[in-house]
């Protein structure tokens, strides 16, 4: 008998904002016009769809990664929530290709340092990416609070396809796991792992067979219950000897200027590990045209769309407090360019 035993049901939630992203173009004039193959309707709203791409992954990258809504022009991209990653969901540090990890603040191996310029400020070649430090943080995920929850890979061949079309039954389960995003010299790093426990010994060996071979899914390798891809758009930042945006993550009080600025000439890269419902994206409007005239003879083509992203980062319960990053965290290790 459970009557006066009862739970409540609780739901946690977030806030987003949204905003307007829009962009256009217009024609340069009649003769322009005359001096090109180009059908500046079409071929303008083809470039403009490709922009519409362009943007939104971009946005959930630079959100993902706990960037800022900074861009070139100046003007914030206010569609990106600023986050910064919260301090229990980033690790500053890396591995050696033996696979011994950093030593870290007060000599303790695998210890993360607290910033990016004390990161570079160590030595490069124990900060790198690699297998042996992939496997800490997903043990980081699974012991956090709230736990991360595996992203659910299934054979979608093995399901009815009624049952798919009205999402009964995807088909059984292949595999939990987490997802992993590192940028190109991060795997670089990793396939240059020496000894008998690292990359090149598992590729050696046998890659997992079937439907989650790597082959397949268009990963990099899978790791210890991590797929893993090569990603261009991770966060990257390098110390030139000052404090602009681009040689540090994190921004002072007035966004003009990093606090944390890499060591002159040393490169960080920020790998995301990811569970399930990491990000949050909200949309207010679908991308939509609109045409015009200016001058009234020269046609102008626009696209806007209202939206909001974030990483996930629910309230604690009866509270309007943010909790700790939901199912992302954070990897900044260093990284060596290529000449």
């Amino acid at each position: 008998n459970t009557t006066g035993n009862e739970e409540s049901l609780k739901r946690r939630n977030m806030s987003l904002l949204i905003h307007e992203r829009s962009h256009s173009y217009v024609s340069a004039g009649k003769l322009s016009e005359q001096l090109t193959a180009t059908d500046i309707r079409e071929d303008g709203k083809e470039d403009l769809g490709e922009w519409i791409g362009e943007a939104l992954e971009d946005d959930i990258a630079v959100s993902a990664y706990g960037g800022y809504n900074e861009n070139s022009s100046g003007a914030d991209i206010q569609t990106i929530n600023e986050s910064y990653p919260t301090s229990d969901r980033i690790h500053y540090g890396g591995q050696n290709a033996a696979g011994t990890l950093a030593t870290g603040p007060g000599a303790v191996v695998g210890a993360s340092f607290t910033t990016d310029a004390l990161l570079t400020a160590d030595t490069t070649i124990n900060n790198l990416f690699g297998t042996v430090i992939m496997e800490s943080i997903k043990r980081r995920g699974i012991d956090a609070t709230p736990k991360f929850r595996p992203v659910i890979i299934r054979n979608l061949s093995g399901a009815n396809p009624d049952d798919l079309r009205s999402g009964k039954f995807l088909g059984p389960v292949l595999a939990k796991i987490m997802i992993v995003l590192a940028s190109p010299l991060q795997l670089k790093a990793v396939k240059a792992e020496t000894g008998n426990n690292g990359y090149k010994a598992m590729v050696s060996a046998a890659q997992i067979r079937g439907n989650m071979n790597p082959i397949f899914t268009g990963a990099e390798f899978y790791w210890d219950g991590m797929l893993v891809f090569e990603y261009d758009r991770v966060g990257t930042r390098t110390g030139a000897g000052g404090t602009t945006l681009a040689e540090g993550f994190l921004l002072n009080g007035t966004r003009v200027a990093t606090t944390d600025a890499c060591a002159s000439g040393r490169t960080v890269n920020r790998a995301l590990f990811m569970g399930a419902q990491a990000m949050s994206f909200g949309w207010a409007q679908k991308p939509g045209w609109s045409e015009d005239f200016v001058d009234n003879n020269k046609p102008k083509v626009k696209v806007d769309m209202l939206y909001g992203v974030k990483r996930t980062i629910f309230n604690a319960h009866g509270t309007s407090t943010p909790g700790s990053d939901e199912a992302i965290f954070c990897l900044d290790t260093e990284v060596i360019v290529d000449p």
